[in-house]
């Protein structure tokens, strides 16, 4: 008898273990012309994270159409002389040495940080950022990351940390450039979009690039040409500085980059 009511259980068990391993498994399973609908037992245990994706969703809808909004009616351009800083992942570099070129142009000075297989989380947990912004008396931040959380799985978790560098920059007028993905991500561009204010965030996403033999980084003319589609966009941005296109006058211009070194995520 025990042994009839210990299979019983076996059985009901492993029922369940099926039913609740179906329900992480991303899409609906078919089964011919038959599909096999999920319960929401994910969603019932991980509610948080369910609404915080959602309200990130909304939210960057929302301000998309703020963007919209901006760009119809662009603020007046501030044309007092910038010290940007240029700080972010490995794409600064060659970000850097175009950007370097329209500073030079328009009376800007430029200083940029390169820290490679940086993300949001290293530069939120340390005061890197506080200390070159504090060196540079920057005025206007460009920001390059997210590259290297393109692949996450719940980008909503970095939330906090994009908030903190946003905190850490304070009232100064920044750009966060997006990633220029290489694949579809998984919403770290709806997160960045969503927590940036309205006209601060350029969507790189959908844009097409020569990459390098790794087929992630843009090749230093395809960053080139992607500084150019930033700074075309500058001007219907929430803050709007002088971008005129480089002369060929200019020559060669030098650009001030450090280097940090790479260090566990």
């Amino acid at each position: 008898m025990k042994w009839n009511y210990f299979g019983l259980w076996l059985l009901l068990v492993l029922g369940l273990a099926v039913i609740v391993g179906f329900a992480f498994i991303p899409n609906d399973f078919s089964i011919g012309s038959y599909t096999l609908k999920k319960a929401p037992i994910k969603a019932a245990l991980f509610p948080e994270d369910t609404f915080l994706a959602d309200s990130i969703a909304e939210a960057a809808d929302s301000v998309a159409l703020v963007e919209a909004e901006i760009a119809a009616k662009p603020a007046e351009t501030d044309t007092v002389p910038k010290s940007i800083l240029l700080f972010g992942d490995s794409m600064t570099y060659n970000l850097a040495l175009r950007l370097s070129s329209y500073a030079a142009q328009n009376g800007h000075t430029l200083h940029a940080v390169n820290w490679d297989s940086s993300n949001t989380k290293i530069w939120a947990d340390t005061d890197t950022l506080l200390y070159y912004m504090k060196k540079y008396n920057a005025d206007f931040i460009f920001i390059s990351l997210g590259s290297n959380e393109l692949y996450f799985k719940k980008p909503e978790a970095r939330l906090p940390y994009v908030r903190k560098i946003l905190e850490m920059i304070g009232d100064r007028p920044y750009v966060w450039i997006g990633p220029p993905n290489w694949k579809e991500d998984s919403g770290i561009n709806d997160m960045l979009q969503a927590t940036c204010a309205p006209g601060a965030f350029f969507r790189s996403a959908g844009m097409e690039f020569k990459r390098k033999k790794d087929n992630i980084h843009p090749t230093r003319e395809a960053s080139a040409l992607w500084i150019d589609s930033i700074m075309r966009w500058i001007p219907k941005s929430r803050h709007p500085i002088l971008a005129d296109f480089p002369s060929d006058s200019l020559g060669k211009v030098k650009t001030n980059v450090i280097f940090l070194k790479a260090r566990n995520k």
